[in-house]
């Protein structure tokens, strides 16, 4: 797809793609054969995969339909003031009726915990409702001045629509809620089409079409969900088996690695407009969207994006912590190549492809809002910017470190960007005491120093009699991790087989033998990191 084609819904869904949660997701949902299970994927992550009683099936398929949560207090939660009263499908809540005491005790145990939720045909009922009722329990206790919390991301399978607008619209007020849901819809499945805009069901959350032959795109819009869905529900008429997804994810990997050439890509067509064309025809429904509804389309995205570009603080820190939250599922699921500081800077040219360009491109957004950001000191005053300022340092900037240094480049620190160096000044008060060890490692530059120690053994190692570097350099690096340990400043992650960290101790361990920190040596080789948390 040219350069000059522009649609954030398309890179969107090939960034969802690209990391294995999705499939690890659908590969749970195949294991279930309860209502409910736990697993964990080989990222270390939960995945809680829910199925659907035979029962439930019938009476929805008999048509059951909407009921007002007044009349179900177990949904009552998800009521706001201008959404008071809300309808959902009948068959969804009472099966979550049945299981609502349980499923509150797992949320409680699951709190703080990274959590996918998944579930495929009407098992994607339960697993939004959890994941709604996850998400109410999170900002309980956050309200309460918990940190621990971890939201969770909802993965379903051909979930028809659950509930009215009114549910629709309290979701939407809640922009942490709507970021989490991720609807995966086959073009041949009958059962998510079941619901379309001849009915008084709404869509919310990302839907990511997708066919057999790979062809997939993300949509948000909800006129141009309903639309898909009204052009699905023809030719699947009839059949009301549940769809197994494993043909069209495997396809949809494939195609990410070669996307060919747009029709639109050097058309007359405005940027936006073959954007929005080219998500209909990557799935194959072109042809059944008038020209009509394309420019209805069009006229909405271009009247929200006057309205991003009006200077709206809150709306635009909240694109800031979903593009952080994208970013940290990215992070847990490079912890099988060396952690995510070694797996970008090391990308071979299939993670290159599905994940690596993608993320350049949040890097990029995250780095213009911050550089603006930090010279403002009314925003930077406050505890939520200066939070997430500090959270984007934390998770970013490594990323910019394993640039530089794969460039060539030395001396990191010297030449680090000025807004990086002001958001560090302003959190530098929040040191504190710490009895466990760090989620995201508090040293930003950690990985410019694990670099420079690199960079200054192999010079030893050869004899460089160019170099400055002395046996001193090592000496300060020795103090300066060992210190880190002490104070679990450290993400656990820095300690992965096949980290830049883990290279340089086992040449500096070959290297120097029994004359290097005796402290540092016995902890490394007794192989005590293994148990650091």
């Amino acid at each position: 797809m040219s350069q000059k084609m522009f649609s954030s819904e398309v890179e969107g869904g090939k960034f969802l793609v690209s990391i294995d949660v999705i499939q690890d997701a659908f590969g749970a949902t195949a294991k279930t054969s309860s209502t409910y299970q736990l697993h964990t994927n080989p990222s270390g992550i939960k995945v809680l995969a829910f199925n659907c009683l035979s029962d439930y099936k019938i009476r929805f398929r008999n048509g059951e339909d909407l009921v007002s949560s007044d009349k179900h207090k177990v949904v009552d939660f998800i009521s706001t003031k201008l959404n008071p009263k809300l309808s959902i499908n009948k068959a969804a809540v009472e099966l979550f009726e049945l299981h609502f005491k349980e499923l509150s005790e797992l949320s409680n145990q699951l709190i703080n915990e990274p959590l996918v939720v998944t579930g495929c045909g009407l098992g994607g009922y339960l697993s939004i409702l959890y994941t709604l009722l996850h998400q109410h329990y999170a900002d309980v206790e956050e309200s309460k001045g918990s940190k621990t919390t971890k939201r969770p991301i909802c993965i379903t399978f051909g979930s028809p629509l659950l509930g009215n607008q009114h549910l629709q619209g309290a979701i939407s007020e809640r922009p942490q809620w709507k970021s989490s849901f991720l609807n995966v819809v086959a073009k041949t499945d009958f059962l998510a089409s079941f619901f379309s805009s001849n009915s008084q069901y709404k869509p919310f959350g990302t839907f990511l079409f997708c066919t057999e032959s790979g062809g997939h795109t993300a949509f948000e819009d909800q006129d141009a969900i309903l639309a898909v869905l009204d052009a699905m529900v023809s030719p699947n008429a009839g059949n009301d088996q549940t769809h197994d997804y494993s043909k069209e994810l495997v396809s949809i990997r494939k195609k990410i690695l070669y996307r060919g050439p747009s029709d639109f890509s050097e058309s007359h067509l405005s940027p936006l407009r073959a954007g929005i064309l080219f998500q209909f025809q990557e799935i194959g429904m072109l042809h059944n969207i008038s020209n009509d509804f394309i420019d209805k389309i069009e006229k909405k995205q271009v009247k929200m994006i006057k309205m991003k570009n009006v200077y709206e603080p809150a709306r635009k820190l909240n694109d800031t912590k979903i593009n952080l939250t994208l970013m940290e599922w990215y992070m847990k699921t490079r912890r099988s190549k060396g952690g995510y500081y070694d797996a970008y800077k090391n990308a071979d040219i299939t993670d290159k492809f599905e994940s690596k360009d993608v993320i350049i491109k949040l890097q990029r957004f995250q780095e213009q809002y911050w550089k603006e950001t930090v010279k403002n000191s009314d925003l930077m005053s406050r505890m939520r910017w200066l939070y997430n300022g500090t959270n984007y340092r934390r998770i970013m900037e490594p990323l910019d470190i394993a640039d530089y240094y794969k460039s060539g480049r030395k001396n990191y620190i010297a030449n680090r960007p000025e807004h990086f160096e002001l958001l560090q000044k302003l959190s530098e008060d929040e040191k504190k005491v710490r009895t466990k060890a760090a989620s995201l490692t508090v040293d930003s530059c950690f990985w410019a120093h694990v670099e420079e120690a690199l960079i200054s053994l192999t010079d030893l190692k050869n004899g460089d009699l160019s170099s400055t570097t002395t046996d001193t350099d090592q000496f300060d690096f020795e103090v300066y991790l060992l210190g880190a340990i002490n104070e679990k400043s450290l993400s656990p992650d820095v300690f992965l087989e096949g980290s830049s960290l883990m290279k340089w101790w086992s040449e500096y361990d070959a290297y120097k033998g029994s004359s290097g920190n005796a402290e540092l040596a016995r902890y490394m080789k007794n192989e005590r990191y293994k148990s650091y948390q």
